[in-house]
């Protein structure tokens, strides 16, 4: 069952129908379906009923409900009733172009991801296509589509969708736009992703300075009830996992969730007014060694603080680390969590291996299930690694297992570390589980021992 995200709210019926049908027909956490939404450009922006993002390629579709015979050239569609219009597939082709382009500006990683030109699919039992136009294999029923994409060749895109789902959300709004959600008010759209939207918001009656950042979770309007109820379990392990911890310094403060409108979860969280550690990671300027080592040490603590309240984070990696004004530190996104001895399901049931491969502990590559404290520990290592040389140790797991450890040690990409650096990240990131340092409080001891 394809990934649902409601960027906005479907426009009508036929649109309902496809986004349905899709999601029961595209097998598996591969595919993940975006729907209705727009890219501003100039005066007029562009509307976008759907879009796929397949293992091998991004899929951009038109959706109509149109019934009966339709008849028509590279210009003109005429329907049975006498009704014509211009043909939808020259305007539905720029938009696919207008896609990529804006993909490849986000992104230039993104410059060779493969999109199809705009599909446009007709839901009606009963219509009829007659077209006299070369591109008219773009005309396609609901179960024609699926084949297509089901079909698809081509080199795999999936290492690349967390960076399509980064780049296609900040540039793309919902048809419908968002100004208020329960007693907050919306300042901004912070980002967009295939698991939640962020805003930035300040409380309707509170008279302060504080802003908030609000998660908000869709649930899939598409499915029953029962399953519904699965997924509010599912969505709402980020506030357990964080109710459960309280406060701390290196972890995000997160406030009462609550439902909005008939299909949303919202969790508000303190906003954190600074930097992703990945921004930091990516930006020219560079981090001192000092602050390199503050930084993980945070983690490190924040980490263990969690793994004493009996939590596991399991995605940690820079993207899920702010760095705020005054170098405070912060843990962020438990979507993943796990409480230990609590199998309960997670969005990391449901993403299973978009979590970034290059800070997931070998054993829990193979299977999610053998998470625990040691492969934390070996997700912050690689963290410490990149912190440390600029670099991940390895772009591909498979690196890993056929070295049966790190393919490389940081003093291999930066000779001024010191030797000692070698030696803690080899302890924390061990291939074999049972011989990794199995305790933070020896890490940040270590970590003391490097300045």
């Amino acid at each position: 069952m394809a990934i649902v995200h409601a960027v906005g709210l479907p426009q009508n019926e036929s649109e309902r129908k496809a986004i349905a049908f899709f999601r029961d027909h595209l097998p598996g956490d591969d595919y993940l379906l975006f729907h209705s939404f727009e890219l501003s450009s100039g005066k007029v922006p562009y509307e976008y009923d759907m879009v796929v993002i397949g293992p091998r390629g991004i899929y951009p579709m038109e959706i109509k409900g149109y019934a009966g015979r339709i008849r028509g050239n590279a210009s003109h569609w005429e329907f049975e009733n006498g009704g014509i219009i211009p043909s939808p597939l020259p305007l539905a082709s720029h938009k696919a172009r207008v896609l990529k382009s804006r993909l490849e500006s986000d992104n230039p990683a993104l410059r060779n991801i493969f999109v199809s030109p705009t599909l446009v699919i007709l839901t009606h039992d009963k219509a009829q296509i007659e077209l006299d136009d070369p591109e008219k294999w773009r005309v396609m029923r609901l179960s024609q589509v699926v084949e297509f994409i089901l079909n698809a060749s081509g080199d795999s895109i999936v290492h690349y969708t967390d960076r399509i789902c980064h780049a296609l959300f900040r540039q793309f709004r919902p048809l419908r736009r968002e100004n208020e959600i329960g007693d907050y008010i919306v300042l901004e759209t912070i980002s967009r992703n295939n698991l939640y939207s962020t805003f930035l918001a300040r409380h309707k009656l509170i008279e302060s300075s504080a802003r908030f950042a609000l998660k908000v979770y869709s649930l899939d309007l598409y499915t029953n009830a029962a399953e519904q109820l699965r997924q509010r379990q599912v969505i709402l392990r980020d506030s357990h996992a964080l109710y459960r911890l309280g406060d701390h310094p290196h972890i995000v403060r997160a406030h009462p969730p609550f439902p909005w409108e008939s299909n949303r979860i919202v969790l508000p969280l303190d906003w954190v007014d600074g930097y992703s550690l990945r921004d930091l990671l990516d930006s020219p300027a560079s981090l001192s060694y000092p602050t390199k080592l503050d930084i993980a040490r945070a983690v490190c603590e924040g980490l263990r603080f969690a793994h004493l309240h009996g939590i596991l984070h399991r995605d940690v990696r820079p993207d899920n680390v702010l760095v705020a004004r005054g170098d405070k530190v912060k843990l962020i996104n438990f979507d993943c969590a796990r409480i230990e001895g609590d199998d309960l399901p997670t969005i990391a049931s449901r993403i299973g291996r978009r979590l970034d491969e290059r800070y997931v502990a070998p054993e829990v590559w193979q299977n999610p299930i053998n998470a625990s404290r040691v492969s934390d520990i070996y997700a912050a290592g690689i963290l410490l690694f990149e912190l440390l040389t600029g670099k991940t140790p390895y772009s591909k797991i498979r690196e890993v297992f056929a070295k049966q450890g790190l393919p490389q040690k940081p003093t291999d990409l930066n000779p001024a570390l010191p030797k000692d650096a070698d030696e803690l990240i080899l302890a924390m990131c061990a291939y074999d589980p049972a011989k990794r340092l199995a305790d933070l409080d020896q890490v940040i001891v270590f970590l003391e021992l490097l300045k």
